[in-house]
């Protein structure tokens, strides 16, 4: 029986999920127009200075254990190219396919990070679990067709994936040597943040001051940035990564259905057996972990 601690928990992860779940949507109806990097940079931005405001009121986050520099600045370009790949490859391939695509190469590419950095050999169920996820991301990706599949979209959207297990290896990592994951979380996208200003200055600044504009950012960094993030580390304090790993799964489902109430987007039957393929990829593998 669960107690109030892991439905709290629970509710949390799926609060966050909801929150990821709309970030393509707010891009392309908010700004579908302007750069996806000068976005992604925009977000990134934001959202780093609403989680140094909210850690500025969390003094009993403060530890005495702090993330490597090296991992720091490694996990904070991990973070900043998930942004700014998965920005361009929803301008590139929509909504959905970015969202399923990016979601489920993470916990692969998070098996072979972890390989790497932490010396952990994924068990013989990872194996199966990834070749399920990938069938799934091919029959989302070629849903309209070969001819409308776009190589550089979904390979954008793989590269967003390895920057985000990049970002969980290295701060899990630090997690479990007793950082505070409201000082890791918010010290990483700090890094995030300045390692991505650049990209920023990729389009006129002056989309910033539109009402468009300024929402989208608002909402991206505040929301889909850090609402999402805090509630997805408050629920991972409570249930087991596994369990989070499923619950997290109502993200592209959101996304999906988003891009087609309202953006639009042309999903047929084999855009939910792929996204449904993907989930039972991420699902078997977070049983058997």
């Amino acid at each position: 029986m669960r107690t109030s601690s892991q439905r709290a928990g629970i509710f949390a992860v799926l609060g966050a999920a909801l929150c990821f779940g709309t970030t393509g949507t707010s891009q392309q109806l908010g700004v579908a127009d302007i750069s996806p990097v000068a976005v992604a940079s925009a977000r990134l931005i934001c959202g780093a200075l609403f989680l140094l405001l909210f850690l500025a009121f969390q003094r009993s986050s403060r530890t005495t254990f702090r993330m490597p520099t090296l991992d720091l600045l490694i996990s904070g370009a991990g973070i900043a190219m998930y942004q700014l790949t998965f920005f361009s490859a929803v301008h590139a391939t929509g909504i959905a396919i970015a969202t399923v695509t990016a979601l489920g190469a993470a916990p692969t590419f998070s098996a072979i990070v972890a390989f790497l950095v932490l010396r952990e050999k994924p068990q013989k169920s990872w194996y199966l679990g990834t070749a399920i996820t990938i069938i799934g991301i091919v029959l989302v990706g070629s849903a309209n067709g070969i001819s409308a599949f776009h190589p550089m979209g979904v390979g954008l959207a793989a590269l967003a994936g390895f920057g985000f297990a990049v970002f969980n290896v290295l701060c899990r990592k630090s997690l479990e040597r007793g950082a505070s994951d409201i000082w890791v979380t918010t010290a990483t996208f700090t890094v995030a943040a300045v390692l991505s200003t650049p990209f920023l200055f990729a389009q006129n600044l002056s989309w910033l001051t539109t009402r468009n504009g300024a929402l989208t950012v608002l909402w991206l960094g505040l929301v889909t940035t850090s609402i999402g993030y805090i509630l997805f580390m408050f629920g991972l304090k409570r249930i087991s990564s596994s369990m989070a790993a499923t619950v997290v799964l109502a993200e592209p489902a959101t996304a999906t259905v988003l891009a087609a109430v309202v953006i639009g987007e042309a999903l047929v039957l084999q855009s939910y057996i792929g996204v449904a393929t993907v989930a039972a990829g991420i699902f078997y593998i977070s049983r058997k972990q």
